[in-house]
């Protein structure tokens, strides 16, 4: 049925998003017992490149990225997403308060909530995950990156005091400088800026998500662990790294990961970025049609 959208000239993604209303439509029966199985859900379906998504980050390239934005407001986003898989609004919405860094974990049991008004400065409620939550260890590679992130806030804290100026103290991990939340909006318009800038190749910030779920199953080959790392289902966790299958019998089958699987298969994927080759430097070359008074993507609008 989908194919045959497809011939009638539709893009795939459109083919994808009338899956998609489908799955759902499907859901609702299944939860009713009008019907057994979801086909939609649990039968993969591919839809061809006409939408390309573009090639995941070598471990190389992550660390390529990590290390020119080091000191940005992007340094966390990348960390979290590109190591984590995390997705754009839970990056958002992580909390100080969900951080135990005496015993180098983190959950993920909310998200910053889908429309934010623009100029917010308090978040009263967050909304919660799409999945149900997962206990993350923080590595010895992303433990600086926290404790770096934790000091400047504090920083900002006092610097917002002695200049009389408001510091909207909303405990989140990523926020602007005066503690205010970032718009998901943001993320995703200035991240493919960010990376023209830097002369990396075009990727979306979701596909810092698909970057983490590649490398940590290809090294790790642990397809469950992988998912649970993501909060993704089978069939989710799948489609992403592409298996195409039919996980009617294993989504139904409760797959018990530990916290302790989970670090292995995270220090695998992260001890490989911080061991990749270094990249070389070069030489630089002058845009045609850049303005020299640019401004940075690494500033936010307050």
């Amino acid at each position: 049925m989908f194919q045959q959208i497809i011939d009638k000239g539709l893009k795939p993604s459109t083919a994808a998003g009338a899956k998609r209303v489908l799955s759902v439509a499907l859901s609702h029966a299944r939860k009713y017992r009008y019907i057994e199985t979801n086909a939609a859900k649990d039968t993969l379906t591919k839809f061809g490149k006409g939408d390309k998504t573009p090639d995941p980050y070598t471990p190389e390239q992550v660390k390529a990225l990590m290390q020119r934005v080091e000191g940005t407001v992007w340094e966390m986003p990348v960390i979290l997403g590109g190591l984590y898989g995390m997705r754009r609004s839970e990056i958002l919405g992580l909390r100080w308060r969900n951080v135990d860094l005496e015993n180098n974990t983190f959950d993920v049991t909310e998200q910053l909530p889908f429309k934010v008004p623009p100029k917010t400065k308090v978040i009263e409620e967050m909304a919660p995950p799409k999945s149900n939550g997962r206990k993350l260890p923080i590595t010895e590679l992303a433990r600086p990156f926290f404790l770096k992130q934790l000091a400047m806030q504090e920083v900002q804290k006092e610097q917002a005091a002695k200049d009389g100026k408001p510091y909207y103290d909303n405990d989140l991990v990523v926020a602007k400088p005066d503690g205010a939340p970032i718009a998901a909006s943001w993320v995703s318009s200035q991240f493919g800026k960010l990376l023209e800038d830097l002369d990396m190749p075009h990727i979306r910030f979701h596909d810092l998500r698909h970057t983490a779920a590649t490398n940590m199953h290809q090294l790790t080959g642990d397809f469950y662990t992988v998912g649970e790392v993501l909060g993704h289902t089978l069939a989710g966790i799948g489609a992403s790294l592409g298996l195409s299958m039919n996980f009617e019998a294993v989504t139904a089958r409760y797959v018990d990961v530990r916290l302790e699987r989970k670090k292995e298969v995270l220090d695998a994927y992260h001890s490989a970025v911080e061991k990749a080759a270094p990249e070389k430097p070069k030489e630089a070359e002058p845009k045609k049609g850049k303005r020299a008074a640019k401004k940075k993507h690494s500033e936010i609008d307050l």
